[in-house]
């Protein structure tokens, strides 16, 4: 198992399956597994008490029935509010999750979710969590199937040791992704075992069958985010991406297996 060129980790769910069930809740988590992800990504944030939760705002306002900094908040506040209170799977409503019980959950029931071979990608959201993350990782026996990530290198670097896999943090990708653009072949991010990227960002094209190649020459695995539709899905794996980052995990699979089944696909 690797998260490297040629990985056999296809198909990520994201925010455990964020189109079907509450992002980052224990339903979306459950879901992702169901459905046969290969991976599931969640996010990682940190209470005012210091216990590692899943979140992916700072605040609980757009995910909850509450509102604040989730670093303002001790766990047990945090854990009254309604995680499920907003999800709706067409923007409108109706909110199937809603007073079920849906709660913001730890890190640790995460991993209990999710079960003991499932690999996971985390992406740290703060630097609080950053810095709380390597203890928790010391404690627990899952740093076989871990991979660290996020937008910040200070809060990516006290984790990465404590993982199997390392991805690069956003200014690592800013530098490797001009570089590209100007035509300046580097591998300039020396610790990373992948890239998880958007296809495109502010207007600017970021993943193309060339980018794919030469991360490919740089040892890097590509996956890219948030892939939910079949043509995209389709041309990305057409132009060699290792792992599609979905909100629709199971959509992805089916076209996944569709194609392997047509011969075009490993």
């Amino acid at each position: 198992m690797t998260f490297g060129p040629g990985s056999s980790i296809r198909v990520v769910g994201h925010r455990g399956a964020a189109g079907v069930a509450p992002e980052n809740t224990l339903p979306s988590l459950r879901h992702a597994v169901r459905a046969g992800a290969h991976a599931v990504e969640f996010d990682v944030q940190c209470t005012s008490d210091g216990q590692l939760v899943l979140l992916h705002d700072s605040t609980v306002d757009r995910t909850t029935d509450g509102s604040g900094r989730i670093d303002d908040m001790p766990l047990e506040e945090a854990r009254r509010l309604d995680a499920g209170y907003r999800f709706t799977s067409n923007g409108g409503g109706p909110f199937p999750f809603r007073a079920r019980g849906v709660r913001i959950p730890t890190l640790t029931e995460a991993f209990a979710e999710i079960g003991d071979d499932v690999p996971v990608v985390m992406d740290i959201k703060s630097q609080r969590a950053g810095d709380r993350l390597p203890g928790w990782l010391s404690e627990h026996d899952v740093a076989a199937r871990t991979l660290v990530g996020s937008f910040a290198r200070s809060a990516l670097e006290p984790a990465a040791p404590h993982a199997s896999w390392r991805c690069a943090s956003e200014q690592e990708l800013r530098h490797y992704v001009l570089l590209g653009k100007v035509g300046l072949a580097s591998a300039s991010v020396p610790d990373a075992d992948a890239v998880m990227v958007p296809e495109r960002f502010r207007g600017i094209r970021i993943v193309t069958p060339r980018f794919v190649r030469r991360a490919h020459r740089d040892g890097l695995g590509v996956f890219v985010w948030t892939v939910n539709r079949p043509d995209a899905m389709r041309r990305l794996w057409d132009w060699g991406v290792d792992g599609l980052i979905s909100n629709e995990p199971g959509r992805a699979l089916r076209i996944l297996r569709e194609r392997i089944a047509a011969g075009v696909e490993r």
